[in-house]
């Protein structure tokens, strides 16, 4: 395997039939999909990390294959550096509801973002229903999760402390 650096952001790699064999793959077999081929992916970046300074980080990694002379395998690995708006950060907000039967509406909209909610307490407080949620998400997301659950409720101040201070947790 041969590693050279192309630039800061890019790599050129030469997979000869040997290390093809080794992993399993062919110029044809190469897929996303395929767990030989991540796996060779996985190698090369580990290895062009200690060779040539190469690492990947918290960018997307695009990787382009074309077919060599007797048959190599070039490889193009290139850092897609990942926008502010596409990075995951964890978010916590509170929302306060007037009435019980809001606070149950509000969970269908809790069930379309379950995947990005990390954790939610359902806390009573002075008359009134909060429910303290934190999501792993972008921006974005976040932001419309916290839209669709105001049709409901309203944004609050109250944090998650003084909700287990002075509130009654119900969940």
């Amino acid at each position: 395997m041969i590693i050279e650096q192309v630039d800061q952001n890019k790599i050129k790699v030469v997979v000869d039939t040997d290390e093809q064999r080794r992993y399993g793959i062919t110029y044809e077999t190469m897929t996303y999909c395929d767990c030989n081929t991540r796996k060779l992916c996985e190698r090369i970046v580990e290895r062009a990390k200690n060779e040539v300074g190469f690492s990947v980080g918290d960018s997307k990694l695009l990787v382009e294959a074309k077919q060599g002379l007797n048959g190599t395998v070039t490889l193009f690995l290139s850092k897609i550096p990942i926008s502010e708006k596409e990075k995951q950060e964890l978010f916590g907000q509170t929302v306060k509801f007037s009435t019980l039967d809001d606070t149950l509406d509000s969970d269908i909209i809790f069930d379309t973002y379950k995947e990005i909610i990390k954790s939610k307490s359902l806390y009573s407080y002075d008359g009134c229903y909060y429910i303290y949620f934190e999501v792993l998400s972008t921006h974005k997301e976040a932001r419309k999760l916290l839209t669709e659950l105001l049709e409901f409720g309203d944004k609050s101040s109250l944090s998650l402390e003084a909700l287990q201070e002075h509130g009654n947790k119900l969940y």
